[in-house]
């Protein structure tokens, strides 16, 4: 048996210990090193070129960060990085591959082929795999035998081969597109491919409230040149 305080007249009553309420529990907010800056990237590979496209939105949640930050990095001449996810993360992976893509050329005196930074990637994503980079990239460029390939990585270094793929927020909604579509025209020309993103990612941006504002294609083609455009999403 307890006490009681009666603050009316200052003076006692006796309760059982049943009575007592259950304690509220007053849990602090659980730090979280990671935010997903959501977007959607994509990439499709032809004969003769690459195309590279994302969105410029940067959200944190129902929050929109930026509107205009590009998810997109040219490593080489002929290799381009692109990812979603952390953008802080994004910063600092293109930050080291860049630094040991010039150790390369100082030891090598030459570039890095694809396929050399395809396993980087992998290697620098595995051997941070309890703290991984929060980012989910493709690598796409052309390799040594001179043809256009897209790698598309796991926040843990996993990867494969495609023809064509999508990361972020709005993939679920492109691949089936881009399968679908490749499934049944084949190779694609670059007319078509760079039509085929516009259509997509504007499906995907009244779909993902996440992809939106801008997109950003980039082309690279066989003859070494590269050519980057921007064409406006849905902002709201």
């Amino acid at each position: 048996m307890f006490a009681r305080l009666n603050k009316a007249d200052y003076s006692y009553d006796y309760y059982h210990p049943n009575e007592i309420s259950n304690p509220i529990e007053h849990k602090s907010q659980e730090f979280n090193p990671y935010i997903n800056n959501e977007g959607t990237t994509m990439a499709i590979a032809g004969e003769d070129y690459v195309i590279v496209a994302a969105d410029k939105r940067l959200s944190n949640s129902y929050s929109i960060v930026s509107r205009d930050t590009s998810k997109i990095c040219k490593l080489t001449d002929n290799i381009i990085l692109s990812s979603s996810g952390m953008y802080a993360d994004f910063i600092e992976l293109q930050r080291y591959l860049k630094f040991r893509i010039e150790i390369y050329r100082s030891n090598n005196k030459k570039e890095p082929t694809l396929d050399n930074i395809a396993q980087l990637l992998s290697v620098t994503l595995y051997s941070k795999r309890f703290f991984p980079y929060y980012c989910f990239t493709t690598l796409c460029g052309k390799n040594k035998d001179g043809k256009f390939v897209c790698f598309g990585y796991d926040a843990v270094g996993s990867y494969e081969a495609l023809p064509n793929g999508a990361q972020g927020s709005g993939d679920k909604l492109i691949v089936p597109v881009l399968d679908n579509i490749t499934k049944r025209k084949g190779k694609l020309t670059e007319q078509e491919a760079k039509q085929l993103v516009l259509e997509t990612m504007n499906g995907a941006c009244n779909r993902d409230i996440h992809t939106g504002d801008k997109v950003e294609i980039v082309i690279l083609r066989r003859d070494g040149r590269i050519s980057k455009e921007e064409f406006p999403l849905r902002e709201d």
